[in-house]
């Protein structure tokens, strides 16, 4: 049971890595940067990280709630 555990885990994270190729060499292939899909959604980097740290204060309001 724990080779099946450890096997899943494995094939997930290659399917991670795999995925992460693919997406790269679609942006490569259709020219895209991060920062232009950043633009063409209105969004700046600004954004981005306070989006961040309010998922950040979520999970730690969340954490205390817990406790």
């Amino acid at each position: 049971m724990i080779n099946k555990i450890k096997n899943g885990r494995e094939g997930g994270f290659i399917k991670l890595i795999i995925l992460i190729i693919v997406v790269l060499l679609l942006m490569r292939y259709f020219n895209l940067t991060i920062t232009g899909v950043l633009s063409y959604f209105h969004l700046t980097w600004t954004d981005i990280m306070n989006w961040f740290n309010q998922a950040l204060n979520w999970l730690k309001d969340l954490f205390i709630s817990v406790k």
